[in-house]
């Protein structure tokens, strides 16, 4: 690169280059997802009488996730692709024969169902914010509305009908929701028209009220009971030490407004003989739907109740356990009612008397330390009672337990309480000193504890086996030694070995869910679904590294960190690639609105909108621009991301150094790419000034755009130099190309620039010098 023309001296201003304010979506999301997931632990295990603690702990986590959902709604559209591709493909198939037309056809077809995707997902985020939203305004805590949730929930809904206008489609399973949607609001348009014409019969406005709110509750039921099915299985919000409290509030009120709604339209289709079979339907889904949702609110004050149990909180958990029976009893009533629902009747029935079960466990746990402080002091009359309060709940637990754990936890209960029953009654008289059964309890809970802990050691064991084979297997070991840890924390909750314990299921648990996550992520494409994918990666590989290092396991600490790692340098380099496709576009673009832009200009009739048509192309440039600035933080993250790797056989294994050089290089290429659009902005605002009269403005743009375009070539040329150095000829020889094509352009603009000092007249730039100014170069 010799003969360096003269620059300008004039440095390039900092906003133009700095990419600091840039948002990337990646660490957005990232650390949206983290606030979402601290948020559900807070509420987990808040205290339970704290009623408005509670309840704006519960808001807290609705927020939090309506956050999430929004960020990835606008991620989504910001990677949409625009009209104008849509257009400028239809237009050149028009103007095709033979194989190219078809090509460009097929082109055209891809991206349409590519905008259908991508339409598909922001409805669906957009969904999840309003569900979020929705379901806060009324929770199950509180009999209380939340006026401002209301109006955030319908701010967001309107959002979600505003969608509605473009023609596509929003699939999770099998139901389509914009189907179920729009049916919703044809209805409620045909209802108001009909009312508002004062012809209608009222037959006529019962019967489309009718449908309509059954439409809307199958959109419930049917549609949003699958989206939340997805979404909690993309989360991995399945085991009781995560985000399942969020999936089962959201369910219990999903079904709860199906139940309402079902109820509403139920009359109008009573006063009819040929709607008979379908309101027999209608009532039993309005069963089903009442009984779903008290299964879910049972379940959220069992996930409640399982965090209180494991923090050793028992009365609070023996209380919550009672308030999910009771509602497991209300599911069981209503399913009774329907012959087709009597599986999910028993099934509750079973459920409330498991959850029975666990409350009296629970009760009697807590009653041991009063029992012992009883016994302590030599007070028998009291003690007595106390252990006659024990066995009755225990004899009622006994009767009521249905899982294996409990059961067999419940009569080593009965054991041990009937032994210290027996010693009382040797001691009658009251001298006689009964402060040494204590030490009998003591010994018979180190029984159990021992039994509990093997028990648990066996079921991580062959969790730990199947980790690497079979992740899904091992996620079944770990359920089952979860039961059994349950009961073992609710014993020792600040015992240390049963405490290392409790940190090897969450660190096996987590370990699982990392692998899951990475098959999961592998079978994805780019996209905001593949870089949430990877974010949850490194979520669940930190989190299990955190309790190795507790246990002070160092190596799979380590190693899982360094996984992590590389699953976040992938999400920022995704994100790269979206944005790196995206300026191609947004320049390609750019170059048609300044030629559109000037040749109006020359157009007399057209002067009236010349300033409207510069507007718009200095704003498609400043699209590209921005774009370009997103590319190069988001690979400068990832590079950043991935150098952080500490392991060496990690970094060995994945090619790390060579990676982080030449993701150095692609850095340096994009660099340049964002100089020389820079320099193209520049270069037509030098252009439009003179065809104004500016002349002395249009010098100082060509002097912008000849230091922009030098510093193109800078980076090109070191961009090049990178991939030579890492052995990647081809991408080297590419960028070297750029470089020289640059070159070309920046002696071109400052020729222009001396042209105008000596009164000439700039010389106009070919289709060829456009495209090389705004796409590199003629040939890619």
């Amino acid at each position: 690169m010799s003969n360096v023309l003269p620059s300008s001296k004039k440095k390039a201003s900092k906003d133009k280059m700095d990419a600091d304010d840039t948002t990337i979506f990646t660490s957005l999301l990232f650390e949206l997802n983290i606030k979402a997931q601290d948020a559900v632990r807070e509420i987990s295990l808040h205290d339970i009488d704290d009623r408005e603690g509670l309840e704006r702990k519960r808001i807290d986590m609705h927020d939090a996730f309506t956050e999430l959902y929004d960020k990835i709604a606008s991620f989504n559209e910001q990677i949409m692709i625009d009209d104008f591709d849509l257009a400028y493909l239809r237009n050149r198939a028009a103007q095709s024969e033979g194989e190219v037309k078809e090509q460009l056809e097929a082109a055209l077809e891809e991206l349409k169902a590519q905008v259908q995707t991508n339409l598909a997902d922001v409805w669906m985020a957009r969904v999840m914010a309003w569900l979020h939203q929705a379901a806060a305004a009324s929770g199950p805590f509180v009999e209380e509305e939340h006026e401002d949730k209301e109006k955030s929930a319908s701010k967001h809904l309107a959002a979600v009908y505003t969608m509605l206008e473009k023609p596509f489609s929003a699939v999770p399973q099998k139901v389509d929701g914009t189907q179920k949607l729009r049916r919703v609001a044809l209805g409620m348009q045909a209802y108001t028209l009909l009312k508002e014409s004062h012809e209608a019969k009222d037959e006529e406005l019962t019967s489309i009220l009718g449908k309509n709110k059954s439409a809307e509750a199958e959109f419930y039921d049917e549609f949003l009971n699958e989206l939340i099915g997805q979404e909690s299985t993309f989360r991995q919000a399945f085991n009781p030490f995560d985000e399942l409290i969020w999936r089962d509030i959201i369910s219990s009120f999903i079904f709860e407004q199906a139940t309402d709604l079902y109820n509403e339209a139920i009359p109008h289709f009573q006063k009819k003989r040929e709607h008979k079979e379908r309101l027999a339907m209608m009532k039993s889904w309005k069963q089903n739907t009442a009984g779903l949702s008290e299964v879910y609110l049972a379940m959220t004050y069992t996930d409640i109740a399982d965090a209180q149990m494991r923090a050793g909180n028992l009365e609070d958990a023996s209380k919550l356990y009672q308030v999910a029976s009771d509602a497991f009893g209300r599911a069981e009533k209503c399913f009774r009612e329907v012959l087709a629902l009597q599986t999910n009747a028993e099934q509750s029935r079973l459920d409330k008397e498991q959850k029975k079960a666990q409350s009296l466990y629970c009760s009697v746990e807590a009653s041991v330390h009063t029992l012992s402080e009883l016994i302590q002091v030599n007070n028998k009359a009291e003690a007595n009672l106390v252990l006659k309060d024990i066995f009755k709940n225990l004899e009622k637990a006994e009767k009521l337990a249905k899982t294996r754990e409990l059961t067999s936890a419940i009569k080593e209960d009965l054991k041990t309480y009937q032994f210290v029953k027996e010693l009382l009654k040797k001691r009658k008289k009251k001298t006689d000193d009964i402060s040494s059964i204590i030490d009998q309890i003591k010994f018979a809970k180190d029984l159990r504890k021992t039994g509990l802990i093997q028990a648990v050691s066996k079921e991580l064991d062959e969790a730990a086996a199947l980790m690497a084979s079979n992740p899904a297997d091992a996620l079944d070991s770990i359920r089952e030694g979860l039961n059994s840890l349950g009961i073992l924390l609710s014993l020792e909750a600040e015992d240390q070995e049963v405490g290392n314990l409790r940190n090897r299921t969450l660190a096996l648990l987590n370990n699982v869910k990392y692998m899951i996550q990475f098959q999961l992520s592998a079978n994805l494409d780019h996209g905001v679904k593949f870089i949430m994918s990877r974010i949850l990666e490194n979520l669940h590989a930190a989190e299990a590294a955190s309790y190795y290092k507790v246990l002070g396991e160092k190596g799979p600490a380590n190693e899982l960190t360094d996984l992590g790692r590389l699953a976040l340098a992938t999400a920022f380099a995704s994100e790269a690639q979206v944005y790196s496709r995206q300026s191609e576009q947004w320049s390609f673009r750019a170059q048609i609105e300044r030629v559109d832009a000037l040749q109006k200009l020359e157009d007399e009739l057209a002067q009236l909108e010349d300033e409207d048509s510069i507007e718009d192309a200095l704003e498609v440039h400043n699209g590209a621009i921005s774009r370009i600035k997103q590319t190069v933080a988001s690979f400068e993250s990832a590079a950043n991301e991935l150098d952080s790797v500490k392991g060496d056989v990690l970094r060995q294994k994945n090619n790390v150094d060579a990676q982080v050089k030449q993701l150095q290089g692609v850095i340096m290429k994009f660099k340049g790419d964002l100089s020389r659009i820079l320099g193209a902005k520049s270069d037509f605002m030098a252009e439009y000034m003179f065809k104004t009269g500016e002349r002395s403005k249009a010098k100082m743009h060509y002097s912008d755009a000849n230091d922009q375009l030098r510093e193109a070539v800078g980076n090109y040329t070191v961009a090049a130099q990178v991939f030579q150095q890492v052995g990647d000829g081809q991408a080297a020889q590419n960028v070297d190309n750029r470089a020289k094509t640059t070159d070309l352009l920046a002696r071109s603009v400052w020729d222009n620039r001396q042209r105008l000092e000596r009164d000439q007249d700039p010389s106009q730039k070919g289709e060829a010098e456009l495209i090389a100014l705004y796409l590199g170069s003629a040939g890619e």
